[in-house]
């Protein structure tokens, strides 16, 4: 875990590499983030994922190592197979849906689809469990990807209480956090918004 001070090369990269995209000590304790020293994940920081039981159940590990050509490396079972994080997500508050672990851990109660389309087993679960409003999110290349995510979700027990964000072009709201901060972050937040029938 990167919360625990190491003196060590890997240690300091590692740190160095969540310093440049804004993510602080307070990120690194909420989600128990950490690195490899050594192994198949080696230069890699680590993104654990915990089911309701708390239990680690998935995990992204991102390379902080400029030249490497594969970013991630993850294991080996299908992404659609979890949902990333969901024993942290609180089905009572409004709760975001976003692409990836970096713009998961800037944005409070969302969850990452690890990509640009839903899985089955989020889509049902935000169904069946979104007490609150279910606002979608995606990297501004996505806008497309996310006003169909919007005209799936927006019927029957979602009704009127799916929202959506749109970002400046050529940003995702991990990049909003790196240039901008926790202040930037909330106030892409506040633009969320009910889409219009004519403009779908």
């Amino acid at each position: 875990p990167l919360s625990e001070v190491i003196d060590s090369y890997e240690y300091r990269k590692a740190i160095q590499y969540l310093s440049k995209r804004n993510i602080g000590k307070d990120l690194i304790h909420k989600y128990n983030i950490g690195y490899c020293e050594d192994g198949d994940y080696y230069h890699r920081i680590i993104f654990p994922s915990y089911d309701i039981h708390k239990d680690i159940n998935y995990f992204l590990g991102r390379s902080y190592e400029s030249y490497t050509k594969l970013k991630y490396k993850n294991p080996d079972i299908p992404k659609t197979e979890i949902i990333f994080n969901d024993g942290k997500v609180s089905w009572d508050s409004n709760v975001y849906i976003v692409e990836g672990v970096f713009d998961h851990i800037v944005v409070p109660n969302s969850i990452p689809m690890l990509g640009k389309v839903i899985s089955d087993d989020l889509f049902t679960k935000l169904v069946n469990n979104a007490e609150c409003k279910v606002i979608i999110l995606l990297d501004s290349d996505a806008y497309t990807d996310a006003i169909k995510l919007y005209k799936r979700l927006n019927s029957g027990k979602l009704r009127n209480r799916v929202l959506i964000i749109k970002l400046p072009n050529g940003y995702d709201i991990s990049d909003i956090n790196q240039r901008l901060g926790k202040e930037g972050v909330l106030k892409i937040l506040s633009t969320a918004k009910i889409l219009k029938e004519s403009l779908l």
